[in-house]
């Protein structure tokens, strides 16, 4: 992370997308690279990811903003919530600027590092974004808004200091068209992020599980995708364990050969990635960076109408150890963790 390794003593906000897990996820090595570097790092997330980035960095402040949440509806995205989603991240880019700047004037913040945050870009300040989508997919039935969407996106980019896409530098490209044609020079992949990025990756280790379910992603796809995943194991005897990807929900009680919990830490969970077989898990892109940090085969399964990932698992379906399924898909297939094992 060599954008990274260059900012030092300097007072730091650093600020995720609090759009599922995984945007605080892969920012976590970003925060611990600039502690190293000697920077007082202030974080400042969404409530989503709090508990999170509590856990895994309990020395560090954490500002919270209150914002409008996204939701997934259960049947396919449409033009409707395609206009809903523009309100509502309009309105956060619009509140996080405003908030943001008075935590600037108040900590004497120099530099700004925000993943997927477009308002958060001040002038006379370092203002970096970290992002792999510079020009986003748009669903089935508003393809024709690709090109106007793509130029908006390069437009806001080109405020920032520099684009920091999380992606193999050299060779094959995770991210595809995706990352554009990254013309300019504020563009600059820094390989992959992951939490779980090692120096070197722990011995073999011992298979406990012959499965390790990972749910993810906003609601309400993540309780269709938990409960279509509850009745598909419910009489296995494959030895799974399941991870629900929730904080303060009853935990639900194990059965048979099936474990739950509702979250894990990052040395907890990076253990249960190398002691499961496969992994079955959404198409999200930092779930698909910690699987290729880990070496891990995966069974992945794109939340339906979530463009960027229905793309993703087309892309890399076949490659990395990884096989895309629908969900559609899983819900026919009877012996669906048997399909996994078998063409993983």
């Amino acid at each position: 992370m060599k954008i990274i390794s260059d900012i030092k003593d300097k007072n730091v906000i650093v600020s995720p997308l609090d759009w599922g897990l995984g945007h605080a996820a892969r920012i976590i090595p970003v925060i611990r690279e600039l502690k190293k570097n000697h920077n007082r790092v202030t974080i400042v997330c969404g409530s989503g990811s709090y508990f999170l980035l509590k856990s895994e960095l309990p020395d560090f402040e954490i500002i919270t903003l209150k914002e409008k949440r996204i939701k997934y509806p259960k049947k396919r995205i449409n033009f409707f919530t395609l206009l809903q989603w523009i309100f509502v991240m309009g309105f956060n880019t619009v509140n996080e600027h405003i908030k943001v700047k008075k935590i600037i004037k108040e900590k004497n913040i120099q530099a700004v590092i925000s993943d997927n945050r477009y308002g958060l870009n001040f002038k006379g300040l370092d203002c970096y974004i970290v992002t792999h989508q510079i020009a986003p997919k748009m669903p089935e039935g508003m393809k024709f808004l690709q090109k106007i969407s793509s130029f908006v996106f390069k437009t806001v980019l080109k405020k920032f200091k520099k684009v920091l896409i999380p992606d193999f530098e050299d060779g094959f490209s995770l991210t595809g068209s995706l990352s554009g044609d990254l013309q300019g020079e504020n563009y600059q992949k820094i390989g992959i992020l992951s939490r779980f990025s090692l120096p070197e990756l722990p011995q073999k280790s011992i298979k406990k599980y012959d499965f390790l379910i990972l749910i993810s992603g906003q609601e309400k796809q993540r309780t269709v995708f938990e409960n279509i995943l509850l009745k598909l194991i419910k009489n296995t005897d494959k030895k799974i364990l399941f991870i629900r990807g929730v904080h303060q929900e009853k935990k639900l009680k194990n059965f048979k050969n099936v474990f739950f919990h509702n979250s894990l830490t990052s040395n907890d969970l990076m253990n249960a990635f190398l002691e499961s077989e496969t992994v079955i898990c959404r198409a999200g892109y930092s779930t698909i960076c910690d699987l290729c940090a880990l070496n891990k085969k995966a069974v992945i399964i794109p939340t339906p109408g979530q463009s960027e990932q229905e793309f993703l698992g087309e892309r890399l379906d076949g490659k990395f150890g990884f096989k895309t399924l629908k969900q559609t898909d899983l819900e026919k297939l009877k012996n669906v963790f048997n399909f996994a094992a078998s063409n993983c």
